[in-house]
């Protein structure tokens, strides 16, 4: 039962994974289509800038909901009945589904206030086009919220797929009305259909909810029920850690908003492509692992918990240090393959590539720090997380003052970089202090071999790629990357790292039973 039940992980997790690509890779059609048709110019940065405001402040709020939704959610159903649980599911939904109505109308009234906020260096036209942006898509507030919700309600049923899969309808609608609202010659047409996209997610969730659960609407509306008093309680840490998290970004924004035409474009064309790891692989191997973390810690069996804690933890250092390292060494070609046609010319390219690298040396850190919360979260201490995250953004704010005037949109990039690796630090030391008799000298072991294995993955990269100058940018791109993992793995071969071991005597007995 043990190996058919790994089996079944594995096979969530590569699902979920390929589900991710499509989702992303649509994502990424819908970054090229405005780079196709807007480049890094002042609509471009407009559209980037507005869509963070309703994203990046009721993330927020979805994200600390989510959190306390699913463990309450399990607890009533277990030890109660699905009766009982599913009236709380409906409380909790109509309960936000009037906070977010409210918020929106508040948003409306108040989007200068927010602009200034979010895109303080904007002004003239400029401004007064993020302005009347933010109050059309200012109603995706209601649809962020309740898809949260939604999407934790299929979590918690077993259906994972659809974390990725609702991003498919949403990048569609917003690539159609980007392709139109250039040949119409009218921008608002772009905020249009981000409101549509939003409200294309929860259609599709609520159609998936409908014919894959026995969920129903219930007009429940209790806000005295102890339950949502616990909720409330539980997530608070986790509201102010991931509304720390996303302050990076207003302060990000805001900043390159002031500097040179295309800044904000740059830095969110980079950061997408950065982000790939941490928003498909990490969040992948997350979405599927952290039940059953949760579930060890539960238990506390220490040898288990440490166990399956420093297996994830020595999965991730040796998936993610050669991809950003890929990312660095490639980031020209990159950008060029994805972005490099329209109005996004040869220096365009120069301009966001530079960014990609310096978004590359944050990868390591991002990834480890979204992994070490899921720890953190497992042991039922959200403190901790909340504390480091609020240390980082106040690094992140304090380097972003100190390099903004030298490096101008690069040193804000550096500085997202510093911070989510000093949070990593922290969490790290944080946990194997909290994890009594968890081999954390095996987990530097694994990640030093990784590292030098990485190390010469990128000399051989150096070395042969002047016998690919002749071949086009993707043929570099992939040839290069092909051969740059062939090194990586053999090093680590070579180095004798257990987990690759492990893995390849797990395949070699599979092929002898067969």
């Amino acid at each position: 039962m043990a190996k058919k039940r790994d089996k079944s992980i594995a096979i969530k997790v590569v699902e979920l994974i390929l589900a991710a690509f499509i989702a992303k890779g649509l994502g990424f059609v819908r970054e090229m289509v405005l780079a196709n048709y807007c480049g890094t110019s002042y609509v471009s940065d407009v559209f980037v800038a507005v869509q963070n405001i309703p994203a990046i402040i009721f993330t927020v709020f979805g994200t600390a909901v989510t959190t306390g939704f699913i463990p309450l959610y399990t607890e009533i159903k277990v030890k109660k009945n699905k009766e009982l649980a599913d009236r709380f599911a409906n409380n909790v939904f109509n309960i936000f589904c009037l906070l977010s109505v409210f918020l929106t109308v508040l948003g409306v009234l108040f989007s200068k206030q927010l602009v200034k906020l979010f895109a303080g260096g904007f002004q003239g036209e400029t401004f007064i086009l993020c302005n009347q942006f933010a109050k059309i898509i200012m109603p995706t507030c209601i649809a962020i919220i309740l898809v949260y919700i939604y999407n934790a309600y299929l979590q918690i049923e077993g259906y994972f797929n659809q974390n990725s899969l609702m991003n498919v309808p949403y990048n569609l609608i917003q690539i159609a009305f980007i392709v139109i609202g250039f040949y119409v010659g009218n921008a608002y047409i772009l905020a249009v259909g981000l409101l549509l996209a939003s409200f294309g997610q929860f259609v599709y969730l609520r159609v998936l909810i409908k014919k894959k659960t026995d969920f129903r609407h219930r007009r429940v509306l209790d806000l005295r029920d102890t339950n949502i008093r616990q909720m409330l309680i539980l997530v608070g840490p986790v509201f102010i850690s991931t509304g720390v998290n996303q302050l990076n970004s207003i302060v990000d924004r805001s900043m390159a908003s002031g500097l040179v035409e295309g800044s904000v474009s740059a830095l969110n064309y980079s950061s997408e492509v950065a982000n790939m790891i941490t928003q498909v692989v990490i969040l992948s191997l997350t979405t599927i692992l952290y039940p059953k973390m949760t579930e060890l810690f539960a238990r506390n069996n220490k040898a288990e918990k440490n166990s399956f804690t420093l297996t994830y933890i020595n999965v991730v250092s040796l998936l993610v240090l050669p991809l950003a390292a890929l990312i660095f060494v490639f980031s020209k070609e990159i950008v060029q393959i994805l972005f490099g046609r329209g109005a996004f010319n040869e220096n365009t390219v120069l301009f966001v590539s530079r960014a990609l690298k310096i978004y590359a040396l944050g990868i390591v850190g991002a990834s480890f720090r979204d992994v070490l919360n899921k720890v953190f979260y497992s042991m039922k201490d959200t403190k901790t997380p909340m504390i480091n995250g609020t240390i980082a953004v106040a690094v992140n704010i304090g380097l972003n003052i100190l390099l903004v005037k030298k490096f101008e949109y690069l040193g804000l990039a550096l500085a997202t970089s510093v911070s989510a690796t000093v949070c990593t630090i922290l969490l790290l030391i944080q946990m194997c202090k909290k994890m009594d008799g968890f081999k954390y000298g095996k987990a530097i072991r694994t990640f030093m071999k990784a590292f030098l294995a990485m190390t010469c993955m990128c000399a051989g990269i150096e070395g042969i790629m002047p016998f690919f100058d002749s071949l086009n940018d993707l043929c570099r791109c992939f040839g290069g990357g092909i051969i740059g993992v062939v090194i990586y793995v053999c090093a680590l071969l070579v180095f004798r790292e257990q987990t690759i071991r492990q893995a390849i005597n797990k395949v070699e007995k599979k092929f002898k039973r067969d």
